[in-house]
């Protein structure tokens, strides 16, 4: 049998422990190596954005086919709940559809921005695009109805088919 004895330095309990960690991380990277492309995948379809103006705001609706007044028809701070009630939690699902999620954000105190919509596809009246910010990123977003029985989508969700009848002659009379 061949034994080894040796002093623990300093220098080698540092060297030691670096190794450890190197090998540790190397695991972990290993591990959890296979969840990155859905992560940037969900990253991939976030329309999460910096939106400080009015201007921004209205052009990004805009971008996604929204005809909307220039300015908003409400503005209020509003204050995401701590813990989410089931009707929070079906919002939250349908932000997570655009990339967002609403989670980080529980207790926190936000700006919302309401908009008239005036193109919307159904042809009903009293459809809005709803955008909250916290510290001017978009952190949620949707168009509803104000029906009772009406409809919430998510920003991206426009039909192609973007004229409805009516529409043609309420824009060439603007």
């Amino acid at each position: 049998m061949i034994m080894y004895a040796t002093k623990l330095t300093r220098r080698k309990l540092v060297i030691g422990l670096l190794a450890l960690c190197a090998v540790v991380v190397g695991a972990g990277c290993w591990l959890w190596g296979g969840q990155e492309p859905a992560a940037s995948a969900a990253a991939e379809t976030s329309i999460s954005c910096k939106l400080k103006t009015n201007e921004e705001r209205v052009d990004f609706l805009r971008s996604y086919g929204w005809e909307v007044d220039a300015n908003p028809i409400a503005e209020q701070d509003v204050r995401i709940p701590d813990t989410f009630d089931a009707a929070y939690e079906s919002y939250n699902a349908l932000q997570k559809t655009q990339g967002l999620d609403l989670t980080r954000y529980q207790g926190r105190k936000c700006q919302l921005y309401v908009y008239q919509v005036r193109n919307d596809p159904s042809g009903e009246e009293g459809v809005t695009a709803n955008l909250v910010l916290y510290r001017g990123r978009l952190i949620a977003a949707d168009i509803c109805s104000e029906d009772a029985d009406g409809f919430v989508r998510a920003i991206p969700d426009r039909p192609l088919d973007t004229q409805t009848p009516g529409a043609e002659g309420a824009q060439s009379a603007e």
